[in-house]
């Protein structure tokens, strides 16, 4: 053997003559070789001025002396050039690129080529170090993410998918300063879709928040300049179907619409403008039908929700759902927040109370910590809210006033009304009536009576009159005056309904 079998370097032969210079030529290869660094790659012709010692990785297509050496090692020395054939495994570092390149038996490949499986990795840092929380770390000034097209055998689509494994677990994008959290965005502490942020990475408050069942976004801190809905209908209590004049009220009876005495009682009196001033306890409860369309979920339950009322004239005692707390008194808009529990998944009371007079107005509940603006809604708006729960059926002109639709006698005892209700109610409704008696004759006070069209007369009955209502639904009732014995007239005769100065009837849906 007259060379090593790695490096070709020349070895000695026994009695040979001249052995400095085999000697030689192997230290000159092995110094050309061992730890491999050259000038460029690909250079496909000798330098004009090459230096003692340089060093060339030979493209195709070489021109010249470099012809015919492709992928070979050109070593400049003692004047003329030396060509090396390089074995699968060299690796040669190449000064122009600042790379390591590693032959692979055909052609010089950058050696990262043999580093993309990381399928075992189990800590990659870019820049900077993984540490046992951070597996993979990076530190740079931008990174690209480009889809892997169709031509290159992908589907043209980037997807990035994170998991975790129960709903009450994290999943976020966690965005800080100085490694101070300032925002974050994900599936935090539940599998509804967040959004929250904080002034100094601990106090943190919920910006917005999509339910991951319905869809509902809703926006838990309130938006900026703009009022958050109020939950309480007939916020002004100007809407007053029942006709009520205030003074006190027993408990659990109903004042102006959608407010009531809460326990206890109270007394009430409303000025013009919609001031309130009372004492004891004033109640509305909250429809959680309306917590889908308002707050984006389907209930109350841990809610955050700010009850504010302008100028109370003494601190107020307020009840929210099962929390309690007290709005200061003061010039202004002044609130109290409360945080409800797990158990407010139905109707939530609202409750104020005072044991001295207390004058307040523009009431208004409304979901996060912060205080929004009241604004009033177009009365005839706030009246449409307040019939979906009690209705008064119109009744006008007179005396006596007539009610608004017509009457038929359709049997010898009978008398029905049919009513098509402007607004459909919560609820199949009740009767609530002013206790109103029948005349046989135009009626006056509490009395109701029936004139004949046809005839041109008043019915008169025998045996007593009972109202009830014989149809019931959400958008049309029917009410039907009973005679014991009779009616005077001919069934099927058409006629108006009247009414004296103080009779009415109500539809009553409250919760």
């Amino acid at each position: 053997m007259s060379s090593t079998p790695h490096l070709a370097l020349p070895l000695l032969a026994a009695a040979q003559a001249q052995k400095h210079v085999t000697h030689n030529e192997a230290l000159t290869s092995l110094d050309a070789l061992l730890h491999l660094a050259v000038k460029e790659k690909n250079r496909t012709s000798a330098p004009a001025r090459p230096e003692e010692g340089d060093r060339y990785l030979v493209g195709a297509g070489g021109a010249g002396v470099f012809a015919g050496h492709e992928n070979e090692i050109a070593l400049f020395d003692l004047g003329v050039w030396r060509f090396f054939t390089p074995r699968p495994g060299w690796r040669a570092y190449v000064e122009a690129e600042d790379r390591i390149l590693a032959f692979d038996g055909v052609s010089w490949r950058d050696l990262g080529h043999y580093g993309r499986d990381l399928s075992r990795a189990e800590r990659l840092g870019i820049g900077t170090a993984p540490d046992d929380l951070n597996r993979i770390a990076a530190k740079l000034n931008a990174t690209l993410f480009s889809a892997l097209t169709t031509a290159e055998g992908g589907t043209g689509d980037l997807r990035f998918v994170l998991n975790k494994t129960d709903a009450g677990n994290v999943l976020s994008q966690l965005y800080q300063r100085g490694f101070s959290g300032r925002a974050e965005t994900g599936l935090i502490g539940s599998d509804d879709f967040s959004l929250r942020v904080s002034p100094d990475g601990s106090q943190w408050r919920d910006a917005l928040r999509v339910d991951c069942n319905s869809g509902f976004v809703s926006f838990p801190s309130g938006t900026a300049a703009l009022p958050n809905a109020n939950l309480l209908i007939n916020s002004n209590f100007l809407v007053n179907q029942r006709a009520s004049i205030g003074g006190t009220i027993a408990s659990g009876y109903y004042t102006y619409d959608r407010w009531k005495a809460g326990s206890g009682g109270g007394t009430f009196s409303r000025a013009t403008d919609g001031t309130m001033t009372f004492s004891g306890s004033l109640d509305q409860i909250v429809d959680v039908a309306n917590a889908p369309a308002m707050l984006g979920s389907t209930t109350f339950a841990n809610r955050t929700l700010t009850l504010s009322v302008e100028d109370p004239t003494a601190p107020l005692s307020v009840t929210i759902g099962s929390k309690t707390a007290t709005i200061p008194a003061g010039a202004g808009r002044r609130s109290a927040t409360v945080t409800l529990g797990a158990s407010d998944t139905g109707h939530i009371t609202v409750r104020f109370q005072s044991s001295v007079s207390c004058s307040f107005k523009c009431a208004k509940l409304e979901l996060g910590p912060n205080v929004t603006p009241w604004v009033a809604e177009p009365f005839e708006v706030e009246e449409l809210r307040c019939r979906r729960y009690y209705q008064r059926i119109s009744a006008g002109g007179g005396p006596p006033m007539v009610l608004g639709a017509l009457a038929q006698r359709v049997s010898t005892n009978i008398i029905d009304i049919p009513f098509s209700l402007p607004v459909p109610m919560r609820a199949a409704p009740t009767l609530a009536t002013s206790g109103l008696t029948w005349a046989n004759a135009s009626p006056s006070g509490n009395q109701a009576a029936f004139f004949d069209n046809v005839a041109g007369t008043w019915a008169v009955q025998t045996g007593g009159v009972t109202l009830t209502a014989a149809v019931a639904g959400l958008t049309s009732v029917v009410l039907r005056f009973l005679a014991g014995t009779s009616f005077t007239g001919a069934a099927g005769s058409i006629g108006n309904i009247y009414f004296g100065n103080v009779a009415y009837i109500g539809l009553q849906a409250e919760l």
